[in-house]
């Protein structure tokens, strides 16, 4: 139980920032200025406000040359962050029995709000968003519908949230971050299905074939090369009896853990 306590701690610790972007302005300037000396790095300005900075990306000159006027003449960009979280190991199992997953709810539903209105907005300015359909993928309302109704299904660790949250982020051309504690595991068991729903939405790749492809990236791909430089060995830190608690997809083939 205490280790349930500090997975909500951790999860609680990584929602203030997400949060700090949703209550307040953020912004990202991509203003192009001249310097003395070449950077590669972000830099980031605090204004005299808390919770608001102002990041600045350089750009190479070919690339600034591409914007908008508006970007060039120093007009800001501001970040929209959400959170989405669903617990798959076993201490989410006992979490989800005996303890106390509010933290999760709260955060889930807080951020689909954010998601439509944001994506409300976007529709406004952009209505041929709306009805884009890549193969085999719902409209957007029709996926923030979706993601309404898994939300209130309260399904026990319903990574359906993730799926969709994740297709939605595409819609729309967002750029998303996948973590789990180590940022190597968990991680790799939701990258490498996310590359194979991927192939199987958008290259045709079978159902037939799903299984293996996706044994085949979490046994050989880069995700192990990953696992290695962190902690030296070529295994998922998994044991067998932890993965009866892992959701079916999310388990990794037999000798690429232990």
């Amino acid at each position: 139980m205490d280790y349930i306590l500090s997975l909500r701690s951790l999860l609680s610790d990584q929602s203030i920032p997400v949060f700090q972007f949703l209550y307040r302005e953020h912004t990202t300037d991509t203003q192009h200025r001249q310097r003395t000396h070449n950077t590669d790095s972000f830099i980031v300005h605090s204004p005299p406000i808390r919770g608001r900075f102002v990041v600045e990306v350089p750009l190479p000159p070919e690339t600034f040359g591409l914007l908008p006027r508006e970007l060039k003449d120093g007009c800001l960009i501001q970040v929209d962050a959400v959170l989405f979280n669903i617990g798959i190991n076993q201490q989410q199992s006992l979490a989800e029995r005996f303890g106390d997953v509010s933290l999760q709810d709260r955060l889930n539903h807080q951020s689909s709000e954010r998601l439509k209105a944001y994506c409300s907005s976007l529709m406004d300015r952009l209505p041929n968003i709306a009805c884009f359909l890549s193969d085999g993928i719902q409209s957007l309302p029709d996926l923030l519908s979706s993601l309404d109704s898994s939300l209130e299904a309260r399904r026990r660790k319903n990574v359906e949230v993730l799926w969709i949250a994740a297709t939605v982020c595409r819609q729309v051309n967002g750029v998303r971050l996948t973590s789990c504690k180590s940022a190597k595991d968990r991680t790799a068991m939701s990258v490498t299905l996310e590359q194979c729903l991927l192939l199987q939405q958008r290259h045709k790749l079978s159902q037939q074939s799903f299984s293996s492809a996706l044994d085949s990236m979490r046994r050989n791909g880069c995700r192990l090369d990953n696992v290695q430089k962190n902690v030296g060995s070529r295994k998922f830190a998994f044991s067998s009896v932890q993965l009866l608690t892992f959701p079916r997809l999310y388990r990794p083939p037999d000798g690429s853990f232990g």
